[in-house]
C-alpha cells in the first residue's frame, strides 16, 4: 500500500489521476487516499455521490492466502524447521494486518471506510488482481496488439512476477512466480544492507552501481538469487529476509559472503560500491532469464511492456534493449502501485462496450492545472511586484536565455505529472553543458549524494543525435548510452559509465516544454536540458503554494510559474 493514489474515469476518458503524496506531502504515502480521491473529484467538478463504480487494485482476501501459505512453509519446511513459531507469527502480523503506512484491513471494509467520510453511497465496488491492473495500464501506453507484458514488484496478492503474452487482444499467462520469490524484495534487501532507506533508496543503489565492478554477481546467483529452468528464479529468504531487513536486521552470512553492511551515515567503501554493482548485474541477469524462454517460444513477439515497481529500474530497462532480447520496450509514467489506480479503471471496462480513450491514458499530465488567476493570487504577498505575463513563445525564449547564461530555474507549468518522474511540468532545470552545474545543483537545491546522476530532457527529433536509443523514452524510464562524440557537450547529465536516463519530449505531448528545449537548442546548439524533480527531499511540488515554498528553500535563481518569471530578488 505504498504510493496510494486515485484515478477518475468517465465513459472511457481518464479525467484525472493523483498520488496521495503530492497532497499530503509525505513521501511514498501509503495511507488511505482520501486526499487523492477528493482531488480527482475536485478536478472533475463532481461529488462522491456521482460515482457509479469503485475499482480497487487489490483482492485482499488473496493476501491472507499468501500469508498463511508462507506461515505454513516457515513452520513445516525442512530448511526452516528451526524457525520459531513466534517468528512466523510476527511475519503473519506484518503481512496480513498492516501495510507500511496504512492498514490492509481498510481494503476488507472499504465501503465502511469510504462512508465514514462521504456518507452512504450507491456505487458498486469491484476488486481486481493487482498484477492485471499493472499490466493493463502499462499496455495502454502503446496499444500494441501483440507484445509480452511483464509485471514485477515486491509482491501482489500471491505472486511477485507475472509474464503474459498479448496476441491480437487475447491474453495468455506464460509464467507466474509466487511470493516470497521476488526480484523487488531481493533488490530492496540490499538497498537496506547498503545503508539506504528501503522502498525509497533503491534508485540510490542504482546510481551507485556504475562506479563499481560486479565482483560478487556469481556469488549472489549461487547463494541468494538462484536461477532455475525454464525461466524461473528462487530467492533465498533465509539469507535475504525482506521483513528482517525492514527492521535493520541482516543475516551474518551476508557479511561473510560479501562485506559488512553500511551504516546510513557512513561513506560507501569500494566494497559497498562493488556490491551495488553486483546486485544490479544479478538483477539484470535474472530479468533476462525470466524473459528468455518466452522469447524462444514466441519468436514472433518482439515487443515488451514492463510494469510494477521493478520497472522503475531504468538501468535494467536499458540493459534489456542493449542485449537485443527485445526490439522495443515500453514502460508507463507510473509503473509502480500508483499506476494501478488507472489500471483498475481499465480492468472495470473489460467485457463492456466502453473503450478507453488513449490520448488521456498516455499523458502523464493528469493532476491539477492552475490558471493564470490562481497563480497570480498565490504570488500575491510573496513578491514585491507581479511581473508582466509573457506569451508562451516569449516565456520559452526568455527562460532559454536565462538557462544559457548559467542560471538555475524552477519550472512550474501546466497540469501536474502522475508518477515519480518530473517530465517538464514540475522541474528544476539547468544547462547540461557545464559539469560544475551538478555541484551547484546539489549545493543549492537537492542536498543529495554526489554519485547520483541527473537526467536529460531532449526534443524527440534530436534524441538519436545525442543518445544511442532507437525508440522514444517519453517517461524517463530507460537508460541509454550518451553518444561518444556528444559526452563532452553534455557532461552534466552523463553518468560515470557514459549513460543517461533519457526523457524524449514530443511537441504534441508538451508544447511549451518542447518550445523551451527548441529555444535553448537554437541558442546553444544543444536541444537538451538537465531536468530534475522540483522538490527538496519531499514529494514533487503540486500547487503554486508548494512551488513558492520550495523555491524559497532552494538557491535557485528564478521561478518560471505560469506566464510569470520571478527572479529571486522579487521575493518579499
Amino acid at each position: 500500500m505504498d504510493n496510494s493514489a486515485a484515478a477518475l474515469m468517465k465513459d472511457g476518458v481518464l479525467l484525472a489521476a493523483v498520488e496521495n503524496e503530492r497532497l499530503s506531502r509525505i513521501k511514498n504515502d501509503g495511507h488511505f487516499p482520501f486526499d487523492a480521491i477528493d482531488e480527482v473529484l475536485r478536478i472533475a467538478g463532481i461529488s462522491f455521490g456521482d460515482i457509479g463504480l469503485i475499482a480497487l487494485y487489490w483482492q485482499p482476501w488473496r493476501l491472507r492466502t499468501r500469508t498463511f501459505g508462507t506461515l505454513a512453509k516457515m513452520l513445516h519446511a525442512p530448511s526452516r524447521a528451526a524457525a520459531p513459531a513466534a517468528r512466523a507469527l510476527q511475519l503473519f502480523r506484518h503481512s496480513a494486518s498492516a501495510a507500511p503506512t496504512g492498514s490492509w484491513a481498510d481494503l476488507f471494509r472499504l465501503r465502511r471506510k469510504l462512508a465514514s467520510r462521504y456518507g452512504a453511497f450507491p456505487a458498486t465496488i469491484r476488486y481486481f488482481d493487482h498484477h492485471l491492473t499493472h499490466q493493463l495500464y502499462a499496455e495502454a501506453m502503446r496499444g500494441w496488439e501483440t507484445c509480452f507484458s511483464l509485471s514485477y514488484d515486491g509482491g501482489g496478492e500471491d505472486a511477485s512476477t507475472v509474464l503474459t503474452a498479448v496476441q491480437n487482444g487475447r491474453r495468455t499467462e506464460l509464467s507466474r512466480h509466487r511470493w516470497p520469490n521476488s526480484l523487488g524484495h531481493f533488490y530492496s534487501v540490499f538497498t537496506g544492507y547498503l545503508g539506504f532507506q528501503m522502498l525509497e533508496g533503491e534508485y540510490k543503489m542504482m546510481g551507485l552501481a556504475p562506479y563499481g565492478t560486479p565482483v560478487w554477481k556469481d556469488d549472489i546467483l549461487r547463494h541468494i538469487l538462484r536461477l532455475r529452468s525454464p525461466g524461473r528464479y528462487q530467492l533465498n529468504t533465509r539469507l535475504a529476509d525482506y521483513h528482517d531487513a525492514r527492521k535493520g536486521r541482516f543475516h551474518p552470512r551476508l557479511a561473510a559472503l560479501f562485506c559488512p553492511p553500511r551504516a546510513p551515515d557512513e561513506a560507501p567503501t569500494q566494497d559497498h560500491i562493488n556490491l551495488a554493482a553486483s546486485v544490479q548485474a544479478a538483477y539484470e541477469e535474472a530479468l533476462a532469464h525470466v524473459l528468455a524462454p518466452a522469447r524462444a517460444r514466441h519468436p514472433e513477439i518482439t515487443r515488451l511492456v514492463l510494469s510494477g515497481g521493478c520497472a522503475l529500474n531504468v538501468t535494467a530497462n536499458g540493459a534489456l534493449l542493449a542485449r537485443g532480447l527485445m526490439s522495443e520496450v515500453s514502460i508507463p509514467p507510473a509503473p509502480h502501485d500508483a499506476g494501478c489506480a488507472i489500471g483498475a479503471c481499465l480492468a472495470a471496462l473489460q467485457g463492456t462496450a466502453v473503450g478507453a480513450q488513449s490520448a488521456n491514458l498516455r499523458s502523464p499530465y493528469l493532476g491539477a492545472r492552475f490558471e493564470e488567476a490562481d497563480i497570480a493570487a498565490a504570488l500575491e504577498g510573496h513578491v514585491t511586484k507581479l511581473p508582466a505575463p509573457l506569451p508562451a513563445q516569449a516565456l520559452a525564449e526568455r527562460t532559454a536565455e536565462l538557462l544559457a547564461s548559467g542560471q538555475l530555474i524552477a519550472w512550474f507549468q501546466g497540469a501536474a505529472e502522475f508518477g515519480p518522474r518530473a517530465l517538464g511540468a514540475r522541474s528544476f532545470l539547468a544547462d547540461p553543458r557545464h559539469d560544475a552545474i551538478r555541484d551547484a545543483l546539489n549545493d543549492k537545491i537537492k542536498k543529495r549524494e554526489l554519485f547520483r546522476p541527473f537526467a536529460p530532457s531532449v526534443t524527440e527529433e534530436a534524441a538519436a543525435q545525442f543518445f544511442e536509443l532507437s525508440q522514444p523514452s517519453p517517461y524517463m524510464n530507460i537508460v541509454a548510452p550518451v553518444r561518444a562524440d556528444k559526452r563532452s557537450q553534455i557532461p552534466a547529465i552523463t553518468h560515470t559509465d557514459g549513460s543517461a536516463r533519457v526523457h524524449s519530449v514530443r511537441q504534441s505531448a508538451n508544447p511549451l516544454y518542447h518550445a523551451l528545449l527548441t529555444a535553448f537548442g537554437a541558442r546553444t546548439g544543444v536541444p537538451v536540458l538537465l531536468n530534475t524533480s522540483f522538490n527538496i527531499q519531499e514529494p514533487i511540488v503540486y500547487s503554486p503554494a508548494d512551488a513558492l515554498a520550495t523555491f524559497r528553500a532552494s538557491g535557485v535563481d528564478a521561478l518560471v510559474i505560469g506566464p510569470y518569471i520571478i527572479p529571486r530578488e522579487l521575493l518579499t
